[in-house]
């Protein structure tokens, strides 16, 4: 009896996690130019909308756009799914459920890998920084903000936001691996503008909230400024630099998922 009991054990401990319900369509339509859906797991289920495959995968990998290799045909098709974990399911567990539902609808199979990664080094300035230490220390860590002005010009105004909070978003917003080598460990209010033709990692990048293409510029619009002026003015600049990175590789993925 001791020995049945400690095979059962063991089966359910190599037993993939799965959601008890799922749904995978085809996306219906989204949003108004320029808007999109707020795409959070939830304690025991999520619901994404709108979503490419690329998304779906560097949620369920744990990784951002950068450490994932595979055909770009997975950044186009996009999906709605809805799914739900049994009574008991945990938060931290929907990735391993999504990584099981992949397998499942899209007969995704990949495979990790370490390479080197062209990023970007966050360094102090020859001068020294020129950051204004934060105005209120706010409960929740930093606020960030995002506008974009008349002329097409890009804002992102942060709040009580230290340096990694400011590599984390350059890494966002540039679709690079951006590492905070400033040194500095204060907290900070500061403005960030650009063109977005910098944005390259808000057209997919990963993270929660994937927004589809930005809106055409206005008529007559500038390109706007760098995001590398910009951090210069802060005191600041950035560097190419290359990176050991954990890579997801894609072996086999299909376009179209099977039934719900």
């Amino acid at each position: 009896m001791f020995f049945t009991g400690l095979w059962v054990g063991l089966a359910l401990a190599g037993t993939p996690l799965t959601f008890e319900v799922a749904s995978v369509k085809e996306a219906a339509a989204c949003c108004a130019p320029g808007q999109w859906p707020s795409n959070r797991p939830g304690a025991d289920r999520l619901t994404f909308r709108n979503v490419t495959l690329w998304y779906c995968i560097t949620y369920a990998y744990g990784v951002k756009s950068y450490q994932l290799s595979g055909p770009d045909w997975l950044k186009t098709p996009r999906f709605d799914i809805v799914a739900k974990g049994s009574e008991g399911t945990r938060h931290e567990q929907l990735p391993e459920m999504m990584q099981t539902l992949l397998a499942e609808r899209f007969k995704l199979q990949v495979h990790h890998e370490s390479r080197e990664i062209g990023g970007l080094a966050l360094l102090a300035g020859k001068d020294g920084p020129k950051l204004s230490p934060a105005a209120t220390e706010l409960p929740d860590g930093a606020k960030i903000g995002m506008s974009m002005s008349a002329d097409g010009t890009m804002r992102m105004d942060v709040r009580n936001g230290s340096m990694a909070t400011l590599a984390t978003n350059l890494t966002g917003l540039l679709g690079r691996p951006v590492i905070d080598r400033t040194g500095l460990t204060g907290r900070y209010d500061f403005v960030i503008e650009f063109s977005r033709n910098d944005s390259a990692g808000t057209r997919g990048s990963g993270g929660y909230n994937e927004p589809p293409s930005m809106p055409p510029a206005p008529s007559g619009a500038e390109p706007g400024l760098s995001v590398f002026s910009t951090i210069r003015k802060l005191g600041l600049r950035l560097e190419a630099e290359k990176f050991p990175t954990d890579v997801v590789v894609v072996d086999q993925a299909e376009r179209t998922p099977t039934g719900n």
